[in-house]
């Protein structure tokens, strides 16, 4: 079966891409070229049954830019939904993001809570949401939709777009300083989530293994301080390249959040999938590129 994959290139999609293809599917990777015109939408579609939608903008690029955001993300993800219509797609499995719930993320959040999107980024996933449920509802396709917390693991190039995320720059920020150095206060609390169960569970979704149309979060049902990131960080790189760096939190750090924040899977889990939170491997793998990539 071939799929095609849109922000197949970047971040996340290349991991997809890479664990897809070991699958034995057949990948098609489309890029922001193919929001062009309709013609090139329904040329990516043809013969395709399942489209897996990542393109979007980052959280930076929403902010600085508003209004190509609301084109990027939410145009352009109701253009792919007609094609891929007319074109006799069957399902469609969208990326979305957690931090439409709110901002920030505080509390217990499940699929039953009602959106609060605050950011260019979290209101143009919205939108784009909404859009994937209405084509749903309709009976054109089937859709489900991914709200992913922060999914950690190694790009498969080092020129991908994502050491700016946090995990990603701490493992940088290791090889090259031997220390990590944070801006923000030790005390936030964020949700991890291995890219390996992200790749699990679209694999689960194609298969069709008892999961519905519709919302689910994409998450590891528990969370941790940056304190707790930074000393599991620290404990990987003692383990693997034999020294333990330095952690230093700015002493004048803008004060976020510290509440406490549970952003459920149950949803998912209760669909059957068995999902694995533990972000050791992924930090390992990581750590072990950047020195490859990065180290002198």
């Amino acid at each position: 079966m071939e799929l095609l994959v849109t922000g197949g290139s970047g971040y996340l999609g290349g991991r997809i891409v890479e664990y897809l293809t070991q699958k034995g599917y057949s990948v098609r990777v489309g890029g922001r070229d193919i929001f062009t015109d309709r013609k090139s939408l329904e040329s990516s579609c043809y013969g395709i049954k399942t489209i897996i939608h990542l393109a979007a903008m980052n959280a930076q690029d929403c902010a600085k830019d508003p209004e190509t955001a609301l084109i990027v993300n939410g145009l352009n993800s109701l253009r792919l939904l007609s094609a891929a219509e007319y074109m006799g797609v069957t399902k469609f499995l969208y990326f979305s993001t957690a931090h439409i719930y709110s901002s920030p993320l505080v509390g217990k959040l499940s699929e039953d809570n009602l959106p609060n999107p605050t950011h260019p980024y979290s209101i143009t996933h919205r939108l784009a949401e909404d859009y994937v449920l209405e084509a749903n509802a309709r009976g054109k396709l089937s859709g489900i939709i991914f709200r992913l917390t922060n999914a950690v693991g190694t790009p498969v190039k080092q020129n991908a777009n994502c050491w700016m995320l946090v995990v990603n720059d701490l493992c940088k920020q290791v090889i090259l300083d031997k220390k990590m150095k944070l801006r923000s206060t030790e005390t936030v609390r964020r949700d991890y989530l291995p890219i390996s169960t992200v790749t699990n569970a679209i694999y689960y979704a194609l298969q069709g293994n008892m999961m519905a149309q519709g919302i689910y979060n994409l998450s590891s049902g528990r969370t941790m301080t940056l304190r707790e990131l930074t000393n599991l960080i620290a404990d990987r790189a003692e383990n693997l390249l034999g020294f333990r760096p330095d952690v230093e939190f700015e002493k004048n750090a803008i004060e976020e959040s510290a509440d406490q924040l549970e952003i459920s899977n149950s949803k998912l889990i209760s669909s059957g999938f068995k999902e694995k939170t533990n972000i050791s491997d992924e930090i390992d793998q990581l750590l072990l590129n950047c020195n490859s990539w990065f180290g002198s």
